[in-house]
């Protein structure tokens, strides 16, 4: 019987609380096997004050050490305690993922056997200048460098000279089953739910109130749509830091009672299926979990054609794609799928298809397994 393989999965985040990162990375580590695998999950960040999942998994052990900058004393002695527990044997692999995570993973000393991973998870819209040309210098260090989605990677090997032999794409998926349309009865039930008994049309989207999801496009494009179907409702799953600015640009657009602000929430599967149009303004985006999600439930999404978007939509077939930072070429869009009833059963049948042929939980989780033994049998 094989010896399981020790993992240390470092993220900058808090795995239990909201965010795509956070949903990837939990559902990528219940379901591998508990059999192979044993994991640590050390967060460089505390616990979070809302908790959206629950996390129970003897093979699984989750540890807090939080930091602010990579170079103030705490991160500098996050670092010494990885650094002591790669050092003596500890870990198999270390898979790290957001800069400070990268940074601590690249600097460890070289041990033999250990196999050493980066996860980029977005476009990198974070990074300054400085942490890209220490990436720049350190990428070679990792035996694989991950990503959701090609475009990802393709910047990487052109912005940080990635090594394109080390780089391989796994695509985020999704769970069907708990992801899945409802139907006449139950969707009624969740749109009472929500506050919804009429024939509004409900546009929804799932993201953090952050500025590179673009929210005040999708507001504006709002009170375009509006114009001519004053039906629309806009639902918003989230919270973050510009919640105020959006409350602020609701009321000033008059929109009070049509936009909706529903904050985090851990039942996502119970709200998607309600919406009758998925939308997502980001201008930025490495593979949207939301988006799969959506898709799994069979509703019609507009989102910008950016990072991992253009790998999960083909436009008009599955899904509209649109130019970022745009809102009238939003509004357009969304005043398509407004009217259009059939267009968007249409779209939404599609969009399922795409979720259970292309993007499945299992298909990603047997991605990372496999590169887990490659890198195991390589030693």
């Amino acid at each position: 019987m094989q010896n399981p393989l020790r993992i240390l999965m470092l993220t900058d985040t808090a795995i239990l609380g909201a965010g795509g990162s956070q949903r990837f990375l939990r559902n990528l580590l219940t379901c591998l096997s508990p059999q192979r695998y044993c994991i640590d999950v050390l967060q460089l960040a505390p616990e979070p004050a809302d908790r959206v999942a629950d996390f129970e998994h003897a093979h699984i052990r989750l540890l807090h050490r939080p930091i602010n900058a990579i170079y103030a004393p705490a991160g500098l002695a996050a670092y010494r305690c990885v650094r002591r527990e790669v050092s003596r044997g500890n870990y198999d692999i270390v898979q790290s993922q957001h800069e400070k995570s990268d940074l601590i993973n690249a600097c460890l000393p070289r041990v033999q056997g250990l196999r050493r991973i980066s996860n980029r998870r977005d476009m990198g819209f974070l990074k300054s200048a400085r942490v890209r040309a220490v990436l720049r210098r350190v990428n070679g260090r990792f035996d694989r460098i991950v990503a959701p989605s090609r475009n990802i990677l393709d910047a990487l090997i052109k912005d940080e000279r990635a090594d394109g032999m080390r780089c391989r794409a796994i695509v985020n998926g999704v769970d069907t089953r708990r992801f899945h349309p409802a139907d006449g009865d139950i969707r009624a039930r969740l749109r009472a739910q929500l506050g919804f008994v009429g024939s509004e049309c409900l546009i929804g989207c799932v993201a953090s109130l952050t500025p590179v999801k673009r929210h005040c496009d999708l507001i504006a494009a709002l009170a375009r749509v509006r114009e001519r179907h004053p039906g629309a409702r806009l639902l918003l799953v989230g919270d973050g830091p510009l919640r105020d600015a959006l409350v602020a640009q609701i009321a000033a657009l008059g929109l009070r009672d049509q936009v909706h602000l529903l904050g985090a929430r851990a039942d996502i599967e119970n709200i998607l299926p309600a919406f009758d149009v998925f939308a997502l303004a980001s201008s930025s985006e490495g593979m949207s979990n939301a988006l799969l999600e959506a898709q799994a439930c069979a509703v019609p999404a507009v989102a910008t054609g950016v990072g991992g978007n253009i790998d999960v939509i083909r436009s008009g077939s599955n899904g509209i794609l649109v130019p970022p930072a745009a809102p009238g070429a939003l509004a357009a869009a969304l005043g398509d799928l407004v009217e259009n009833v059939a267009l968007r059963r249409d779209l939404g049948d599609a969009a399922r298809r795409t979720a259970q042929r292309d993007f499945s939980l299992e298909a990603m989780v047997s991605a990372y397994a496999s590169m887990y033994e490659e890198l195991a049998d390589a030693r």
